[in-house]
C-alpha cells in the first residue's frame, strides 16, 4: 500500500513538472523615435502652417501651437533621435535653422518668433 501511494505521489509530481514550458523571456522597450513641437513665441500667427526640413529628407508642413501656461498639449511630429539639422520656413523666410540633439522619446519644443 505504501509503495502504491509513493508511486502515485511520484506520478502526480512528475505530471505537474513535465508541463513546464521552460524559461520564457520577453524583451521590450521604448520606440526609437523623438518628437518635435512648434510654438509661437511672439505675436506672429502662422495660419497656413510652416514648412519643416529635417536633414535632407522631404519637407513637411506643421502647425504652430500657441504657448499656454501649464499646458504641454499640441501637435507633435515624429522624427528619428540623434543630431538633426532643422530648418523652419514660413512664406519663403527662414525662421529657424539649427542643428539640434534629440534623445529617444524626447519632445523638443521649438519656439518661433
Amino acid at each position: 500500500m505504501k509503495i502504491l501511494r509513493l508511486l502515485l505521489i511520484v506520478f502526480v509530481t512528475g505530471s505537474f513538472t513535465a508541463c513546464k514550458v521552460g524559461v520564457v523571456s520577453k524583451s521590450g522597450g521604448i520606440d526609437n523615435q523623438s518628437y518635435l513641437q512648434f510654438v509661437q513665441g511672439g505675436s506672429q500667427s502662422y495660419k497656413d502652417g510652416i514648412t519643416v526640413h529635417v536633414d535632407d529628407n522631404q519637407p513637411f508642413t506643421a502647425k504652430v501651437n500657441k504657448l499656454k501656461k501649464l499646458s504641454i498639449k499640441g501637435d507633435t511630429y515624429i522624427i528619428n533621435p540623434g543630431v538633426r539639422h532643422l530648418k523652419v520656413v514660413y512664406n519663403g523666410q527662414t525662421l529657424y535653422e539649427k542643428d539640434v540633439v534629440i534623445s529617444i522619446q524626447e519632445t523638443k519644443q521649438i519656439s518661433l518668433p
